[in-house]
């Protein structure tokens, strides 16, 4: 067991050396996808609609703040939300870049209500001002997988709304509007 430790260490850090070598050689600039996530940086208040007792029940309301950074080098967001849901404590942190060799936004979430990451891949439509993602979940109740569609809506440099829409057998194999977020930015 020592001895595969000790190759795995090894291997890492040959692996860790070979990529800082790179780095130094060329390093890897920011694309314009990744300038226009950075105009995000900042912290956002948030209102949290909520449909936990169907489409047409009125969705629980409440307040979260999300505070986003970005990471040294330019190339990816880092996100951390904090408020309630469903009445209870909920915190959740994202990261969000741009890969160039997919052409895709993309986005891992994970919170305080769910065992399981989410990875999403979306494409932004200039159009629409709309970042339309896609990926799969788990749910943590029943434990059945389910498709996740998500909408952020640029309305300005200091508004976004975030739909989020799950498609399951008990959905019926539609989507369905389980959570939407209006932010505002707060002022500097």
């Amino acid at each position: 067991m020592k001895t595969t430790l000790r190759l795995a260490s090894a291997a890492f850090l040959a692996v860790l050396s070979t990529a800082a070598a790179r780095a130094q050689d060329e390093p890897v600039k920011p694309t314009a996808e990744h300038v226009e996530l950075a105009k995000e940086v900042g912290t956002w208040d948030a209102e949290v609609k909520i449909w936990l007792r169907g489409p047409e029940a009125p969705p629980d309301v409440s307040k979260g703040v999300e505070e986003i950074s970005l990471m040294p080098g330019g190339l990816w967001l880092l996100s951390k939300f904090d408020g309630k849901m469903n009445g209870a404590p909920f915190s959740g942190h994202g990261i969000s870049g741009y890969d160039p060799s997919k052409k895709k936004f993309i986005d891992v979430w994970v919170d305080s209500s769910d065992p399981h990451m989410m990875v999403l891949e979306g494409t932004y439509d200039e159009k629409t001002k709309t970042l339309t993602s896609l990926g799969k979940s788990t749910d943590p109740r029943t434990k059945a997988p389910y498709d996740v569609k998500t909408e952020t809506v640029l309305k300005g440099e200091d508004e976004r709304e975030f739909t989020f829409f799950i498609k399951s057998d008990e959905t019926q194999g539609q989507y369905y509007k389980l959570l939407q977020m209006t932010y505002k930015r707060k002022a500097k």
